[in-house]
C-alpha cells in the first residue's frame, strides 16, 4: 500500500509523466495539511455527527460548538479527500467515512484518529533526534496519564485489522490452552487467538498505565474471563511456564538485538517443548531494496521515540535463531501490509 500522486485530468496526467509536477509540493506541504485536517474534523466529531444526519457548516457548527467559518473550509476540504459527499451546501459522509470514521463503522478507526495526535507531537522531536538531541520515550508516562486510554484504544483498533490473520497464521493446535502475550496491552491479539482457540486462556505482561486500560477493554469486549493482565517488567520478572503460544507483537522495535534476543530467549523457555513463538512486526526493508512506506516511516517514529527502528524479516529471524528457536519461518500476511510475522518452536 503506497501513498501517491494521483492525476485528476489527462493535462495533470501527461505532466506527471513528463516529470513536470513537483512531488515535494505534495508530499509535504499537502501531506501535513491533508492529515491536521482528518486529525482534528475527526477529534471534533464531524464524521459521527454526520452519521446522526447530513449538514451544513451552519447547521454543524451548532452542534458541534464551533464556527461555522472554520467549518465552511474545513468541510470543502474533506469532500475533495474523499471522506464527504456534498450537495450544495448540505455534507454527507462518503462510503469510505462512514467504514473508517463513525463509531459503528465496520472497521472504525476512530480511537487510533485520536492517538495520531499523540504521533504528531513525536514527530516534531525529529530533527533535534537527529542531531544527537533526546529520544522520547512513549513508554514513560506514568500510569494514570489520560494518554494510556488513547494509545491502548488506538492500536486495539488497527489490531482488529489484521489480528484474526495473525491468530490463523501462529498454526497453534487448536487444543492450545496457554498463551503468553508480552507487552500486548490492549489485548487485541490475544482476543484473536481466544476467538481460534476455545480453551485457550492469556496472560499479557504489561507496563502499569496499560495493563489499567488493557484489563477495561478485555472486560468491555467480554474476554476478563480468559485474559489477564500481569503488571511486570518483561526484561526481568519470571514470565511464568507451560505456554503453549508465546507472542511478541510489536514491541521488539522499541529494543536494541541484545535485549530482544534476552526477551526471546525467556519466552523460548516459557513454553512448552513445540510450543509456538511469534514475532510480529513492522517489516524494514533489506539494504538496496525500496520497502513500504509504513514500514519504513514506522521506523523513523520508532527511532524518536525508543532510539530503535524496525528490523528486516533477516534480522528477525537471526534473532529467533540466537534465541533457541527452531524451525523458524516467515509469514507476510495479505491484511498486514508492511508487516511480517516470524514464527518459531521450542
Amino acid at each position: 500500500m503506497r501513498l501517491t500522486l494521483r492525476p485528476d485530468t489527462p493535462a495533470e496526467a501527461l505532466g506527471l509523466a513528463a516529470g513536470l509536477v513537483p512531488e515535494p509540493i505534495f508530499d509535504s506541504y499537502v501531506a501535513l495539511m491533508q492529515a491536521r485536517t482528518l486529525m482534528v474534523a475527526s477529534r471534533i466529531g464531524v464524521f459521527d455527527a454526520l452519521a446522526e444526519a447530513p449538514g451544513t457548516a451552519d447547521d454543524l457548527a451548532v452542534r458541534l460548538g464551533v464556527t461555522a467559518e472554520g467549518l465552511a473550509v474545513v468541510l470543502p476540504a474533506l469532500h475533495a479527500l474523499g471522506y464527504l459527499t456534498a450537495d450544495g451546501r448540505q455534507y454527507s459522509l462518503s462510503r469510505k467515512a462512514r467504514r473508517t470514521l463513525t463509531v459503528r463503522g465496520r472497521q472504525a478507526l476512530g480511537d487510533w484518529m485520536a492517538f495520531t495526535h499523540d504521533m504528531w507531537d513525536a514527530f516534531d522531536g525529529l530533527e533535534d533526534v537527529l542531531r544527537g538531541g533526546r529520544i522520547q520515550n512513549i513508554h514513560g508516562f506514568t500510569e494514570d496519564d489520560p494518554y494510556w486510554d488513547r494509545y491502548m484504544r488506538g492500536l486495539l483498533q488497527i489490531s482488529k485489522i489484521s489480528a484474526a490473520d495473525v491468530a490463523r497464521a501462529i498454526g497453534a493446535p487448536r487444543n492450545a490452552r496457554a498463551l503468553l502475550d508480552v507487552a500486548g496491552g490492549h489485548g487485541g491479539y490475544s482476543m484473536a487467538l481466544c476467538r481460534r482457540h476455545r480453551r485457550l486462556r492469556a496472560t499479557i505482561i504489561e507496563l502499569e498505565g496499560a495493563a489499567r486500560i488493557g484489563h477495561k477493554i478485555v472486560e468491555e469486549e467480554g474476554f476478563s474471563g480468559r485474559i489477564q493482565h500481569v503488571t511486570r517488567d518483561m526484561h526481568t520478572a519470571y514470565l511464568g511456564a507451560g505456554y503453549d503460544i508465546a507472542l511478541a507483537a510489536n514491541i521488539i522495535h522499541h529494543l536494541d538485538r541484545g535485549a530482544a534476543v534476552a526477551l526471546l530467549t525467556r519466552m523460548r523457555g516459557a513454553l512448552v517443548p513445540g510450543g509456538r513463538l511469534a514475532v510480529f512486526e513492522q517489516e524494514r526493508p533489506a539494504d538496496g531494496e525500496a520497502g513500504t512506506q509504513i514500514g519504513t516511516l514506522t521506523g523513523v517514529l520508532f527511532h524518536v521515540t525508543s532510539g530503535a527502528r524496525t528490523c528486516t524479516a533477516g534480522e528477525l529471524t537471526g534473532m529467533l535463531v540466537d534465541a533457541g528457536l527452531r524451525d523458524v519461518q516467515v509469514k507476510r500476511l495479505r491484511r498486514a501490509p508492511g508487516q511480517v510475522l516470524v514464527l518459531g518452536r521450542a
